[in-house]
């Protein structure tokens, strides 16, 4: 499905894979953009028949250059439009982090500046040897707001956020991986197929756990006390079919299938 905000939905059995498609300005993000972002997450989100989600650059020219700076004067210039460009960038980041299905991040070529933080809010990053990343609003006089900067937080600790943000220098891979940002790195040439071998892997995983451990996790994050009920919530799992399904494939020695009940 392709859309007039410049992204794109392809879903193939449990996987939906959205595109950035706005090659003319190395997929950079605009407002309109974030906007249908969060539309298209909430309702991917929704959907009990998928497995897992794939964020990408399309075009071959990266992840993404961050935002779209040709809009700024027209949307950002001010507190006020700069506050509601912000209010809606934490609406579709947020979305992501509360979409039931664990979201990966593929990354190729530049993440930059808010495309390294849309990366930063998914589940799992995985980049090709050709990545570079940077965080330079320094550079524009501009700031990132607390959604941002908590979900970075969050991820890479303080020591790593304030090298990114007051250095404000491009970096690899091999950095990014080393400060906890990716999870791996692999050939460009082997990028496809383990984006794809990953993406099944994490699908072919019984759903109520995948998602269970995602909103677990989150909880966590969020810090403050865990009640009873939240508690328990982390042993649900044990009453579904899905469970027992996984135990017996694994005693009668054959694979499990399940169906997210």
């Amino acid at each position: 499905m392709s859309l007039e905000t410049g992204l794109v939905v392809d879903i193939d059995g449990g996987i939906a894979t959205i595109t950035i498609s706005q090659p003319d300005r190395k997929n950079a993000l605009t407002k309109p953009m974030w906007g249908e972002l969060a539309r298209i997450t909430d309702d991917l989100g929704r959907d009990n028949a998928l497995r897992c989600v794939v964020i990408r650059g399309g075009g071959r020219v990266g992840f993404g250059a961050g935002a779209d700076i040709h809009e700024f004067v027209r949307e950002r210039d001010g507190f006020a439009k700069a506050r509601d460009y912000g209010m809606l960038h934490a609406e579709a980041l947020q979305a992501i982090e509360v979409c039931q299905h664990p979201v990966i991040a593929a990354i190729d070529g530049p993440c930059i500046g808010a495309s390294f933080v849309l990366a930063a809010a998914c589940d799992l990053r995985i980049a090709a040897d050709n990545a570079k990343f940077a965080v330079p609003p320094m550079k524009l006089g501009a700031t990132l707001g607390y959604p941002e900067l908590q979900i970075m937080l969050d991820l890479l600790g303080e020591a790593a956020l304030f090298e990114i943000l007051l250095e404000g220098q491009v970096f690899g891979p091999e950095r990014a991986r080393e400060i906890g940002f990716i999870a791996r790195h692999v050939p460009l040439d082997a990028f496809e197929a383990e984006i794809k071998t990953t993406a099944n892997r994490i699908a072919g995983g019984a759903p109520i756990t995948q998602r269970l451990h995602k909103k677990l996790i989150n909880r966590l994050k969020e810090g403050g006390s865990i009640g009873a009920k939240e508690f328990d919530e982390g042993y649900r799992a044990f009453d579904s079919a899905d469970f027992k399904e996984g135990y017996t494939a694994f005693l009668e020695k054959r694979k499990a299938v399940f169906q997210g009940k």
